[in-house]
């Protein structure tokens, strides 16, 4: 997930109520109350199934049901949130869901805003929590019955954004790389992501890749003034060339070797994506085919392992889907397909860490 406020650069936060928080014996309140000059944007009756929720260094996605009382005169008051079906989990019982795990003397805030894409983020908390006292270090004010919003004219704004942006960072790790995967197996958003997130995701996939490719190109450079080979070409330097490869390389002795360069902002586990025609040359070509596997490392290093066995699996799937080809006869042709593989099977050998210079 992708942290870029909505251009209406609003966050809005509150001290919730006794009756926000259903705590309140006398009254049958099915809704949180919010204020009119945040999700502005959103229309007047609205449902949506991944409004976000952060608490305790966790992104919940949950369902929203919003909507705005109508005035005689045909404009709009008092936004709220409600508890929607019997058995949702929607924002409202999830949030009522944590105040039941408290004393009910324990106040509880919270914040909401807009995503860039569209999506509704709330943000919870309690006076008990260490969120809190980050929340007061940063000069938020935090008093008994709170109704406030922040702007970019208010001093704690830009801090409370980054504050934010890191803990979605650090919770939504394995949200992001899912989001890598699919940025390059397919041109749909899955439903819990916005198509927005998607085409950031993609947007970065290809930064990333021309960047790791870039770090190799200067690898090989080095490997070249030091006459550990003989000479490289890097097909993509100048434009995406279409080829099932990155680069080629000659060594001393005058052997030839295809490289496909795969690139991730993430650890060296993150899956790995082949096209069938990557893999067809990789079986095909006489030449030694390698992967070079440009990574983070756990100190942030970009880092790259090289792996010289990839043949041996992708002769094993060309294989299998050859015989699934077989079975489809008269029915399909499969004309394309993307591979997710895992870097760390047994049936891949990469070699040593090695740190690749900034």
């Amino acid at each position: 997930m992708f942290f870029e406020l909505h251009n209406e650069k609003r966050i809005a936060y509150k001290q919730l109520t006794d009756a926000d928080l259903g705590r309140r014996k006398t009254s049958n309140q099915t809704h949180i109350g919010l204020f009119g000059d945040v999700f502005t944007y959103l229309p007047n009756s609205f449902e949506v199934e991944d409004s976000m929720l952060i608490y305790n260094n966790a992104v919940e996605f949950l369902s929203l049901n919003f909507d705005r009382i109508e005035n005689p005169d045909g404009t709009f008051r008092s936004p709220k949130i409600r508890k929607g079906e019997k058995n949702e989990v929607s924002v409202v019982t999830f949030i009522r869901d944590r105040a039941k795990e408290c004393d009910d003397n324990v106040r509880w805030y919270l914040f909401w805003f807009g995503l860039k894409g569209g999506q509704p983020v709330f943000f919870l908390f309690n006076e008990k929590s260490h969120t809190y006292q980050e929340m007061t270090l940063l000069g938020i004010e935090l008093r008994e019955g709170i109704k406030n919003r922040l702007t970019e004219q208010t001093p704690q704004f830009n801090s409370l954004l980054k504050y934010l942006e890191k803990i979605l960072n650090e919770t939504g790790v394995e949200i992001a790389e899912e989001l890598e995967v699919i940025a390059q197996t397919t041109s749909v958003a899955p439903e819990k992501y916005r198509e927005y997130d998607m085409n950031k995701a993609r947007e970065i996939f290809v930064k990333i890749g021309k960047e790791g490719e870039f770090l190799v190109e200067r690898y090989f450079a080095k490997l070249k003034e030091t006459g550990e080979i003989i000479n490289y070409k890097w097909l993509n330097e100048e434009k995406e060339s279409g080829l099932p490869y990155d680069f080629y390389l000659e060594t001393k002795v005058g052997e030839i070797i295809y490289l496909d360069v795969k690139t991730t902002n993430y650890k060296f586990a993150q899956k790995m994506i082949f096209s069938s025609q990557e893999i067809n040359f990789a079986i095909s070509t006489d030449s030694k085919y390698y992967i070079y596997r440009v990574y983070v490392n756990e100190n942030g290093e970009r880092c790259v392992k090289i792996c010289t066995n990839a043949k041996e699996l992708f002769m094993n799937i060309h294989n299998k889907t050859v015989d699934y080809e077989s079975t489809l006869l008269n029915v399909a042709k499969l004309e394309s397909v993307k591979l997710a593989i895992l870097p760390t099977q047994e049936t891949l050998k990469f070699g040593q860490q090695i740190v690749l210079p900034a």
